[in-house]
């Protein structure tokens, strides 16, 4: 989980930098009068709505496999390099439902289910064989996940956000191990489950008052032993979703 740590300080700082300096903004000239918009724009806008709302959608999810670290000589600023294999990604859907607690802030619970998502690796070390095998995997899991967003808006009717949370994921895994220098394969099925840190950012235009699109990515950790793997592993997502707001006009 190391590339989660290493960025989640960053995503913890930016919605509070961003209300601090949108607040300085109003305190500089509070009597300045209230910007004009068109009326197209004041229609798909609920500037001052706060309330519930849900949602739901598409998904397209993929895993994220560390398969190589290393260090940089003097000459590379950033340090530690990390490289990534991927799979071949799943389909899935998602569901929200929220409260927009201010017009910065919301509250959000999802639940995602990405669908089967395959992961191959050649030449993995297994311990408990003393030997090396080619991973043959499919993973089906299914996250729950809450969060707080720290929303900046834009002309009333475009929005951008940052999501900070915790995801509570489960899932099952299918591996097909053929021994890489040999003829021994090894079928099991792995469950695993756990808690991690959820980092997203994401994009809702609103078609009317009551009515939002959103484009969301999102990542998670998962545990490493459900692809088989050895090192750090995510689950990426991008979400496209359909928002209802309860009250909004």
């Amino acid at each position: 989980m190391r590339a989660h740590r290493k960025i989640a300080a960053c995503f913890l700082t930016l919605p509070f930098t961003a209300l601090l300096l949108a607040g300085n903004a109003q305190a500089q000239d509070p009597a300045a009068p209230a910007a004009t918009t068109s009326p197209a724009a004041a229609a798909a806008a609920p500037a001052g709505w706060r309330g519930f709302y849900l949602g739901a959608g598409g998904s397209y999810s993929n895993v994220s496999v560390e398969v190589d670290q290393g260090t940089c000589d003097y000459d590379c600023y950033w340090g530690d390099y990390y490289a990534y294999d991927q799979g071949d990604g799943g389909i899935g859907y998602n569901l929200h439902v929220g409260l927009r607690a201010h017009r910065y802030v919301a509250i959000e619970v999802n639940y995602l289910r990405p669908g089967t998502i395959r992961w191959d690796k050649n030449l993995v070390y297994m311990p408990e064989f003393n030997d090396y095998y080619n991973n043959r995997v499919d993973l089906e899991l299914t996250a729950t996940e809450a969060s707080v967003l720290g929303i900046f808006p834009f002309d009333d009717a475009f929005e951008v956000y940052l999501r900070i949370g915790a995801a509570f994921w489960d899932g099952e895994s299918t591996q097909r191990l053929d021994q890489s220098f040999g003829d021994s394969i090894v079928t099991r099925s792995v469950q695993e489950d756990g808690t991690s840190l959820l980092l997203g950012v994401g994009v809702g235009f609103n078609l009317t008052p009551a009515l939002q699109l959103r484009l969301d990515l999102q990542t998670l950790g998962i545990d490493e032993d459900a692809l088989n793997a050895q090192e750090d592993t995510s689950l990426d997502s991008i979400l496209f979703e359909v928002q209802y707001r309860f009250g909004a006009h």
